[in-house]
């Protein structure tokens, strides 16, 4: 009989995982893409934002510097009665005005407007000129940083451009501030503070994909990045609300007093993934489908030379070899399966056919067995009563009482139910304890704490022993005399006994193992089998959650807790 190979199944899978290896690179790749697109975005909008805000903030500081220069001017009698003697004087008038105050005052600075703009200027960096206007005189007096100062006749393009409030000259832009005389309120003229409009160049490079345009009321353009729009064109769209749609560009707009501020970011360039994140996309999704490719054809020639195993075994098989088994490599999935019952189903064979000699054999053994449990337990149990009162009659009475407390322990293991009281596991516990005080008589003491009312509820018998048992085996310090062990009992949402001790402890590596071994069920040494044998019946008849658990007491010693629910509240769960 020809039997296939498993050549067809490699090549069909392969093809079927190569066609969803690269759907899925592919669909990961777009989902990239379209993420890194929508985390570009929101970045280039939040930094519209922030440019929009970097450049209200300038405009809201030179309006607050205006602001706080023209009450600053009002706070100085001098200052201000010299700017208004500057603008209504002629110039040799204004002059021996000063004069005559500095004459009169005896001072030893005269403080005029010059000193004022000169201490203005180097308070405030942005502060590039300032003008002083006089309505009476149409004289315009210029002050700059280098402490300069001339003066001209205003035209009539300049009073046209102040009475439409457009402040604006190149890489400047200005506030108007009128000066009145306090004396009867009228407007002698005006202070013209003019800052520097660089300052939005550099606000706009910092954020460089976004476009910023600042104009005023009268539509005067102070600083536009683009400068392909018109600022007519700007404000009419502005106007009817289709300013998005005119620019083609997300668009954040404020005002600031008289000026304007739009932030727009073109929406081609929005969310435009750089060529260095695409081409880091495009290279990390070959990455992956080469190495997915390189663990698919791996995997499946692992499959194919397990399908080869088995096909092996099976041919083996019906040629009548039935001593072949297929190596199982414990990967957990069906084809291990396979392989464990096709090996279960070889001895299964094996065993039928020699069935009848087998059968023979066990039954031989089951009658030996049976023949030596006839032993009756009872014996020894008897033969111990009959010591106990021969050792009375000889007048030994502490060979009669150890005696006596062995043959409890023994009768409640023969007699005794499988649930007892805690009275009559601390009754046990205490004999078991006196066979030690025999031993070790003056070592040790003993101390049980059991409130009355705890007394009857119910736990599987045995328990105790064992620990107590370790205690004396592991525990105690043969050298010292103040040794003492210690059971009590405690009941909150469950029942707690606390065997504590003072004796030599555990290292705490040790004692973290074996806490560890006896929440898992599992001991890997043979050291303490009988404290393993307890937790592990706990855990059968209470519950997993219930059992033994160790820690090292302060001062010295271990406090061993074995922790269970009374069946009588339906807790445990018999397992």
């Amino acid at each position: 009989m020809e039997i296939r190979t498993s050549g067809q199944l490699y090549r069909k899978l392969f093809c079927i995982d190569t066609i969803i290896l690269c759907c899925v690179v592919l669909a990961m790749m777009v989902y990239f893409f379209t993420s890194m697109r929508n985390r570009f975005l929101e970045q280039n909008l939040d930094y519209m934002g922030m440019m929009r805000e970097s450049a209200d903030s300038y405009l809201e500081e030179t309006s607050d510097i205006a602001e706080y220069m023209h009450e600053d001017l009002y706070k100085s009698d001098m200052e201000l009665n010299d700017a208004l003697h500057c603008l209504t004087d002629g110039p040799a008038d204004y002059q021996q005005y000063r004069l005559d105050t500095y004459y009169e005052s005896k001072i030893r600075e005269y403080k005029g407007i010059e000193t004022f703009f000169k201490d203005g200027f180097q308070a405030y960096q942005s502060l590039s000129i300032i003008m002083l206007y006089s309505y009476e005189r149409g004289v315009v007096t210029e002050y700059t940083r280098d402490g300069k100062s001339h003066k001209r006749y205003g035209d009539k393009v300049f009073l046209q451009r102040l009475e439409q409030g457009d402040l604006v000259e190149e890489d400047c832009f200005f506030y108007l501030k009128e000066i009145r005389d306090p004396v009867n309120m009228q407007v002698r003229g005006c202070m013209l503070l003019g800052f520097d409009s660089s300052k939005f160049e550099s606000i706009r490079r910092y954020y460089s994909k976004a476009e910023l345009t600042v104009y005023n009321d009268a539509g005067t353009r102070v600083f536009d990045s683009n400068g392909k729009y018109k600022i007519s064109e700007i404000m009419k769209a502005e106007k009817t609300g289709a300013l998005e749609n005119f620019l083609g560009a997300y668009v954040e707009q404020t005002q600031t007093g008289r000026y304007h501020t739009i932030s727009y970011l073109k929406k081609s360039r929005a969310s435009a993934v750089p060529t260095p994140v695409i081409l880091m996309i495009l290279l990390v999704g070959l990455g992956t489908l080469a190495l997915g490719e390189t663990f698919v054809r791996y995997h499946l020639k692992r499959l194919e030379k397990r399908l080869d195993r088995i096909l092996d075994g099976m041919t083996k098989v019906m040629e009548g070899d039935l001593k072949v088994r297929i190596p199982s490599d414990r990967n957990g999935d069906e084809l291990d399966v396979i392989s464990t019952y096709f090996n279960e189903m070889c001895i299964n064979l094996e065993e039928h056919i020699n069935k009848r000699y087998l059968a023979e054999i066990e039954q031989k053994n089951a009658e030996m067995a049976a023949l030596q449990n006839q032993i009756n337990p009872h014996f020894l149990y008897n033969t111990l009563e009959a010591v106990r009162m021969k050792a009375i009659c000889n007048g030994d009475r502490e060979v009669g009482k150890m005696l006596y407390s062995l043959a409890v322990t023994f009768r409640a293991q023969l007699k005794e139910a499988d649930v007892i009281t805690l009275a009559q596991e601390l009754h046990y516990s205490k004999k078991y304890m006196e066979l030690f005080e025999f031993r070790y008589p003056g070592q040790f003491e003993t101390i049980l704490e059991c409130p009355e009312e705890y007394l009857q509820i119910p736990v599987i018998k045995f328990v105790l022993q064992p620990i107590i048992e370790n205690y004396f085996i592991h525990g105690i310090r043969m050298k010292e005399k103040d040794n003492f062990i210690r059971i009590s009992v405690e009941r909150g949402k469950e029942v707690r006994i606390v065997v504590e001790d003072n004796g030599n402890g555990m290292e705490e590596k040790v004692l973290a193992a074996k806490n560890r071994e006896l929440a898992e069920d599992f001991m890997e040494t043979r050291a303490s089998i009988g404290v393993a044998n307890v937790n592990r019946r706990l855990k059968a008849v209470y519950g997993k959650e219930y059992g033994i658990h160790m820690e090292a007491r302060p001062g010295g010693g271990l406090r061993v807790i074995l922790r269970f629910q009374p069946q009588e509240e339906g807790a445990p769960s018999s397992q």
